[in-house]
């Protein structure tokens, strides 16, 4: 993995945490009405509190922690 990989892994690990504080966050994402869309939102909502991370690392995390995140959100 690429120092820029490791950077932009530990970007979307701390935007996952943000979202589990931010209820306001959480309500955003909630509108996804399909993976898609939620990875666009996620991308967009990281863009506009300073995160830097693509589409396909958003999928590719996605992919990774499926269990935790329906857990996180669905429960």
């Amino acid at each position: 993995m690429s120092p820029q990989q490791v950077k932009q892994l530990h970007q979307l690990k701390q935007f996952h945490q943000l979202v589990l504080q931010d209820s306001s966050l959480k309500e955003r994402l909630r509108v996804a009405t399909d993976q898609a869309s939620l990875v666009s939102i996620a991308v967009q909502l990281g863009t506009e509190l300073g995160y830097s991370f693509t589409y396909q690392e958003v999928e590719a995390y996605i992919d990774q922690n499926i269990l935790t995140l329906m857990r996180q959100f669905l429960f």
